[in-house]
């Protein structure tokens, strides 16, 4: 007996792994409203083409796998599976048009549907009382913060309003990367790095520190309490060609951002967010806001012929959210996000530009069961192609969906 007891011990499955899934089905559809017509390549505001080619009823799910593993109890290697079929070519909701409506839970790697792939790969562990190390081969700016500073969900509606305000700043690049939180008594301070193509031996296409790196290094310090909390962020991010890398960071803005930081240079981000939150629930919601300010520098000797009318040199972002919890039934949740993605306020040219867009959702959560619920959501987005948008046209987006989700 103590001989098989010893075998099984040699070559079980560590004890010390839990595993966590969430899946979530996605039922949903846009509608293009608005004057333009733009002609062109896509996207360009064209009301009727965007309608004929993204206008249709869609089924999409976004299944991930947690594996949590701890050798000292206070040490934690984290590995995530993801699946899905968010086709970011063909799907709204996986930003195909514009990445604006990219939902927080869109999930496709490359170009085919329903291939599983690692989604992170990361270890922490603990050194001393108040610093926590974090180092991995696939690991998010995100996973390195010492607080996040909202309390609106982030399994919501869509993946903008749930970056505190300041989606540059907050940009979850995603690669290897290295990064050290300090806490004690509510403080927090935390510095962490990030290669997007830290895999490439190639300088000029990926690497560590190089120019091809897709980086980014950001500062965080915030201070948080049971029912409120506040944090400052600064992140200095390599622009890169943001629409055809894999790495591009600042995708949450409008078309006209999107196309002026297609160009190689640096954009230092910083962004400023807090929440409350009442002891109870009532009447009263969470409250959760955050800004952004971006100031880009272009590398001068890969411009080429570029109108500097059309180089974005400033730009800026906000968001408030509100939720509010056992709406009409105990464990039931309603919320809502209002802001403006990242837009421009000034050109290389010294100009001023007519960029503004704004963006709405609102959703209520039902939970059937203590791992099931369901979500109808609508969002808004006013003017999503900036200043690519004539004076005298308009074009908007309307999106509705319902999302199903099954935790375990």
């Amino acid at each position: 007996l103590e001989a098989r007891v010893g075998e099984l011990e040699a070559t079980q499955f560590s004890t010390t792994t839990k595993l966590e899934g969430l899946t979530t089905f996605v039922i949903g559809a846009n509608i293009f409203g608005g004057n333009a017509n733009a002609t062109g390549e896509q996207p360009v505001p064209n009301r009727n083409r965007a309608n004929r080619e993204f206008g249709a009823t869609t089924f999409n799910y976004d299944t991930q796998l947690t594996l949590n593993t701890s050798f000292t109890g206070k040490d934690n290697l984290i590995t995530i599976l993801r699946v899905g079929n968010f086709d970011g070519g063909k799907n709204v909701f996986g930003g195909s048009f514009l990445p604006l409506s990219t939902l927080e839970t869109a999930f496709q790697e490359g170009g085919d549907p329903n291939i599983v792939v690692l989604d992170r790969l990361y270890y922490s562990f603990p050194v001393g009382d108040t610093l926590l190390v974090t180092v991995g081969g696939l690991v998010g700016q995100e996973d390195m913060l010492g607080i996040w500073p909202s309390v609106y969900p982030s399994e919501t509606v869509l993946d903008v309003t749930t970056l505190n305000g300041a989606p540059g700043a907050y940009n979850k690049n995603l690669g290897a990367g290295a990064g050290i939180t300090w806490s004690s008594n509510g403080f927090s301070a935390a510095v962490n790095y990030v290669a997007a193509s830290a895999n490439t031996s190639n300088p000029s296409e990926g690497g560590i520190g190089t120019a091809g790196a897709g980086s980014t290094g950001t500062v965080q310090i915030g201070y948080q309490q049971e029912q409120w909390g506040v944090a400052a962020i600064y992140s200095s991010i390599q622009n890169t060609n943001q629409k055809a890398e894999p790495n591009g960071l600042l995708v949450f803005g409008t078309q006209f951002v999107l196309d002026s930081y297609e160009n190689p240079g640096t954009t230092s981000a910083f962004g400023i967010g807090g929440y409350w939150q009442p002891q109870e629930s009532g009447w009263m919601p969470s409250i959760s806001a955050g800004w952004g300010y971006n100031a880009t520098s272009y590398e001068e000797n890969r411009l080429a012929d570029i109108d500097p009318s059309n180089l974005v040199t400033a730009s800026q972002s906000w968001t408030v959210a509100l939720e509010w919890s056992d709406v009409f039934l105990k464990g039931n949740q309603a919320g809502m996000a209002v802001g403006q993605p990242i837009f421009a306020t000034e050109l290389k040219n010294g100009g001023t530009p007519r960029d503004g867009n704004y963006v709405w959702e609102w959703w209520y959560q039902f939970q059937v069961t203590d791992n099931i619920s369901v979500t109808p959501a609508v969002f808004y987005l006013s003017r999503p192609f900036g200043q690519q948008t004539p004076s005298d046209q308009s074009f908007n987006q309307l999106g509705g969906l319902i999302k199903t989700s099954f935790s375990f």
